[in-house]
């Protein structure tokens, strides 16, 4: 059986090189049950070993003779794709984020499904993580938080050894089934859906005219527009498959009080975080920017259901906070880049969106390839906001104390920072080429300060 790949899809793996991969990967931190802290790793390892995958975990990719791509579904070997990983007990996050650094940097293999995962245990406090790679090709951003919260549990008592690809309690696939439709009844489909395309392409139109009367200065603008970014030391892309990793914790109930007491969001409050804590790194390394940093971001177009696999986003080039503004202002000024970003999708066909953010996306590649557009980049940084569960969760018994993620560097990129609410935590996840970000612990240290200066800021707004 196979099925045909999208071309959002399909770009993920043509992009893909080896200073480049294109993968996802996220650590779940669990501490081991009471009693079971020599027994918890070995235990898991092996039912993961036993286990059996479900789609899109079963899909490997398959190249017919013209050069089309598809994908096949197959049966994989746990043997090929789950592994064990023990530091020398008690391990410490310094050199957990050094041996996850290294098992990210290999690509996955594109002979077999495209995922791996690794027990990773030796953490210190008698813990132990769980680390998935899955090509983005095969599962998007709000995919992997959807599998993710589905191999855990809400209770103690649930003493199932679950895993992120394995069917969710209740069946192999929970969803309604369609009615099989051929390649070719599929190829027909599409063919015929072309010929709505420019009408959804309206949308297009009009933002490449909204593009020059913005670069005219006629009108304000509600968006960045494409290779005017100013190049910062984060558009300094990877010379290798190197990466530098941090992350850092948030308290949701402070980041909800802090958009409350502002009338923004917590989307707002992280971002103005992020952009605050880039301009004191840059201006501590002596290299900082007289003009806001862009951003690019990612968007979800996922409906209440959800899906399981491919990518449904759209994305926009997003300018933040003036170089010199207040950590108050900055927030006023990202709230306000926001809501006319928001505005202006929703004003947009969905295929239009996807279309549109295949286009900036684009815009980035092309920097980072063409001679002469490198010192004319899109974007300064990749930002990526994910909601994950609200409520504590548990693996056979065993609680989920953080939930981690490593960032892919997208083509143009030198720097992607990611957040997910998990629980009762704003986790922000900070990926980066060394070339980029050389210490990205301090990156996430300013992040905590910036946010101790938004809160006291706040506190003293009448």
């Amino acid at each position: 059986m196979s099925g045909m790949i999208s071309p959002t899809d399909l770009t993920f793996l043509l992009l893909e090189n080896p200073n480049r991969p294109l993968h996802m990967a996220a650590m779940t931190i669990f501490k081991k049950p009471q009693g079971q802290e020599s027994t918890f790793g070995a235990r898991l390892f092996d039912a993961y070993r036993r286990s059996r995958a479900v789609k899109p975990f079963t899909r490997k990719l398959a190249w017919s003779g013209t050069g089309i791509a598809a994908w096949q579904t197959v049966e994989p070997d746990m043997a090929d794709h789950v592994r064990q990983v023990d530091l020398p007990a008690p391990g410490t996050m310094t050199q957990f984020y050094e041996l996850v650094s290294t098992l990210n940097s290999g690509l996955l293999d594109r002979s077999r499904p495209l995922w791996e995962c690794y027990i990773i245990d030796g953490l210190e406090n008698d813990c132990l993580a769980v680390m998935i790679k899955v090509h983005h090709a095969l599962i998007d951003g709000e995919g992997g938080l959807r599998v993710m919260r589905n191999f855990m549990s809400d209770s103690p008592d649930d003493e199932r050894l679950a895993a992120p690809w394995m069917a969710p309690e209740g069946g192999a696939e929970v969803r309604r089934r369609r009615p099989r439709v051929s390649q070719t009844q599929r190829l027909q489909g599409q063919l015929r859906g072309l010929t709505k395309l420019p009408a959804d392409m309206i949308g297009i139109g009009a933002d490449i005219v909204e593009f020059g009367v913005q670069a005219l200065h006629l009108k304000p603008r509600m968006a960045s527009v494409p290779f005017t970014a100013q190049r910062t030391l984060f558009n300094n892309t990877a010379k290798s498959a190197a990466r530098s990793y941090a992350d850092t914790g948030l308290p949701l109930a402070d980041v909800k009080a802090v958009a409350a007491a502002t009338n923004t969001s917590i989307n707002d409050v992280v971002m103005t975080v992020i952009d605050d804590a880039l301009h004191t790194y840059l201006g501590e390394r002596g290299a900082p920017t007289d003009r806001p940093l862009v951003a690019f971001m990612p968007m979800s177009l996922r409906d209440e259901s959800g899906g399981a696999g491919g990518n449904q986003v759209s994305a926009e080039l997003l300018p933040m906070g003036a170089p010199g503004a207040d950590i108050g202002e900055r927030l006023r000024q990202i709230n306000g880049a926001t809501k006319k970003a928001k505005d202006k999708g929703r004003r947009m066909q969905t295929t239009s969106r996807q279309v549109y953010a295949l286009l900036l996306a684009g815009s980035m590649a092309v920097s980072d390839s063409l001679p002469g557009l490198g010192n004319a980049p899109s974007a300064n940084v990749v930002i990526s906001n994910m909601k994950g569960p609200a409520e504590q969760l548990y693996l056979a018994g065993a609680p989920l104390v953080a939930f981690l993620g490593l960032p892919i560097l997208p083509p143009g990129a030198g720097l992607n920072v990611t957040f997910a609410s998990v629980n009762d935590t704003v986790r922000i996840a900070i990926g980066a080429a060394p070339e980029a970000v050389d210490e990205p612990l301090r990156l996430a240290r300013l992040m905590d300060q910036s946010f101790q200066r938004l809160q006291a800021t706040t506190r003293r707004t009448p």
